[in-house]
């Protein structure tokens, strides 16, 4: 296992029953409690863990859910205590659409799976371990690696997951064997995170999360609060295409103020200061469709980031890295009795994958494309899925059920065609405004 992040700690969990030995190399010392981590920048800002992916958590790791409890993570119910603001309709109706969150720091998140992994036998975590390469004898791959003592080490293994990051173990072991790279969909979005972790006791921010969309074509500001562990919450602003971020809480809530609504101004206007702010910079969406290759080396798999790099402003990767783990679990246990269950596992890991991934895949880029500055080739069908969007929203305020079937799709609970359903559809249609030729 390459990587010792949500993806590869997921992963470990989910292969530890059917394999003797499984090693995790991570080139980082995990920290040995619920603190941020140098190898992740990001982890002082909101992740969220959408139903769906908590589903996957409990199912890798029984329990899991009670620990994350246990940790101090905030139960939300969605959309009952998210108040989710846009421009084109106000604000969503907060209704109890039966889905339940838990919402906590990525490091405590983080943590309470370190723990889960650490009982688990027959797992080793090896830290400081920095992956040089990957090597394969069409037999055996072999995962080289420089230790903390700088020596350079091997193991060899009947399976190498790959949940580096950026897959580029993966991608240098193609290159050295000659074999086709796999095509990529990059989407550029250039978006840049301000962060404050505020305590907001007894404000309208305890128990609920604020999110505060922009109208696209004039703005390219959101907004979103969400409470975590300890009485603490996040309050983080994100922009497309900024060139400058606030530096003092003063500039923080001045920009806070440009938002769409003064919702998230007038909710965090009067707290303290906060110990400063953290500042983070996404640069672009990525999917290497390795799903797409017509063959990878014998026991290479690729996943997590990996294959796929989700913009974090829709709080998808983590849920989509537990639910390719369970996907992992659930293929081996169909293919472990085969001859070659090696063989078997990539062949129907890659043939499932993909279709785990065009779901979030589509909703976060089409998002995206609303804002002018977004790069890249825009979907098929672009034009006409904002149509539907539109509609969709309009829908929603109105109509629960409507409202339901979103939330399933949001937390990535249902499949995307649940919107299609013949019912759930003539919902929508009845909002569609048709435009004069």
């Amino acid at each position: 296992m390459i990587g010792a992040g949500i993806g590869g700690f997921c992963a470990a969990g989910a292969l530890s029953s059917y394999f003797k030995e499984i090693v995790v190399l991570e080139r980082d010392a995990p920290p040995p409690s619920a603190i941020p981590r140098a190898g992740v920048p990001q982890d002082r800002h909101p992740h969220l863990l959408l139903a769906s992916g908590l589903q996957a958590l409990g199912d890798i790791f029984p329990g899991f859910e009670k620990d994350l409890v246990d940790g101090g993570a905030v139960s939300i119910n969605a959309f009952r205590d998210i108040r989710y603001e846009r421009a084109d309709v106000g604000a969503l109706p907060q209704r109890d659409c039966g889905a339940s969150l838990l919402c906590a720091s990525r490091p405590l998140i983080e943590y309470v799976v370190r723990r889960q992994v650490a009982a688990i036998a027959n797992v080793t975590l090896r830290s400081h371990c920095r992956v040089t390469e990957i090597a394969s004898d069409a037999i055996r791959p072999s995962v080289r690696y420089e230790s903390a003592a700088r020596e350079l080490a091997a193991v060899e293994a009947d399976l190498v997951v790959d949940a580096s990051g950026r897959g580029v173990p993966t991608l240098g072991l193609l290159a050295a064997l000659g074999w086709e790279r796999p095509l990529e969909t990059v989407v550029g979005v250039d978006i840049s995170y301000a962060t404050a972790l505020v305590r907001p006791e007894g404000t309208s921010l305890d128990g609920q999360i604020l999110v505060t969309l922009p109208d696209p074509s004039s703005s390219v500001l959101s907004g979103l609060t969400l409470p975590i562990e300890g009485g603490g919450c996040f309050v983080s602003l994100s922009q497309y295409g900024a060139t400058k971020q606030p530096e003092t809480w003063q500039d923080f809530l001045a920009l806070s103020r440009q938002l769409n609504t003064p919702t998230i101004y007038n909710a965090i206007c009067k707290l303290a200061p906060p110990d400063g702010l953290r500042h983070f910079v996404f640069d672009e969406s990525r999917w290497r469709h390795f799903e797409q290759l017509q063959r990878l080396p014998r026991g290479i798999l690729p996943m997590a980031d990996s294959l796929c790099r989700f913009n974090p402003i829709y709080g998808q990767g983590m849920s989509v890295a537990a639910r390719q783990a369970k996907l992992l679990h659930e293929v081996l246990d169909r293919v472990a009795g085969e001859a070659d269950p090696i063989e078997e596992l990539q062949a129907a890991f890659m043939a499932e994958v993909g279709s785990l991934l065009q779901a979030p895949w589509n909703m976060g880029v089409n998002a995206d494309f609303a804002y002018p500055g977004t790069r890249g080739q825009r979907p098929e069908r672009y034009e006409e899925s904002r149509q539907f969007e539109a509609a969709l929203f309009r829908a929603i305020v109105s109509d629960p059920v409507v409202h339901r079937a979103f939330s399933d799709v949001l937390q990535l609970i249902k499949p995307f065609d649940l919107l299609q359903d013949t019912d759930i559809r003539r919902r929508i249609d009845a909002h569609v405004v048709v435009k004069n030729a």
